[in-house]
Formats: C-alpha cells, structure tokens, sequence
C-alpha cells in the first residue's frame, strides 16, 4: 500500500441543493486500500483458527466463524465502496456487524465452554488471547 498498489479511488458525487440559485455538485474522492481486505481475508480466519484449535472447539463451530468473518470482511469492503451517507453504505456496515456478533458468540460460548474442559492453564490462556483479539477488533472500526 506504501508503493500505491493494492489501492483504487471511489468517486462520490455530492449534490448541494440551494434555495435561490442552481444546486451545486461536489466531487469527493476518497482512498481505499483494498489490498487490506484482501491481507484480513487470508489472515484472520487464521488467527480465529489458531483460537479454536487452542480452545479444542469442535468444527462446526470453528466452520462458523470462520464463514462469519469472511462475511464480515467482504460485508466491509462493499461499505467502504458504499456511497456517503446512504442506506447501502450503513446496511453493509450493519451486515459486518451482525457477523462479528456472530463470531463472538461462537468463542464466548463453544471457545470459552471447551477450553475450561481442557484444563485451567489452556481457559485462562484462551480467555487472556480472546479478550486481547476481542478489545482489538472492537476497537478498531472507533
């Protein structure tokens, strides 16, 4: 991204409308780095995969949440394209939110519940790692 690749410019249009003269028009370019989706594609379903396999989470939840994140990935890049201030923009971003939802309630319940069956070392270990990713990953979108 440094270089300038993995990089495309949405276009928005902005209409002014005024009272005693013609509208006016804006034109609002805005960056987006795609090649960040394409990096959080790959690599956070692996972070969540290294999670459940640590917490022992059978693959039905681990299949889950992982589908989850992707569609929460792919469900944020289409509001990053989204027009300014529209219900597309915001229902995309409402859909990524709804699947985070999803994979938190995946770990909070199956990871929490399989990693206390392992052993207390391995729950307090997951709780420290899950709560680090949880804080993290709420806090970025802010």
């Amino acid at each position: 991204m440094a270089t300038g690749h993995g990089v495309s410019w949405h276009h928005i249009k902005i209409r002014e409308e005024n009272k005693h003269v013609d509208d006016t028009f804006h034109d609002v370019y805005r960056q987006v780095f795609f090649a960040r989706y394409i990096d959080w594609a790959i690599t956070t379903p692996l972070l969540l995969l290294d999670l459940a396999l640590l917490a022992g989470m059978d693959g039905g939840h681990i299949f889950m949440a992982v589908v989850a994140d992707i569609v929460m990935i792919l469900t944020g890049l289409f509001a990053a394209y989204g027009a300014e201030g529209t219900p597309q923009k915001w229902g995309w971003y409402a859909m990524a939110c709804i699947a985070y939802l999803v994979i938190i309630w995946h770990f909070a319940l199956a990871g929490r519940a399989s990693a206390a069956n392992k052993s207390a070392g391995v729950a307090r270990f997951f709780a420290a790692i899950g709560g680090f990713t949880l804080v993290l990953w709420t806090a970025y979108p802010v």
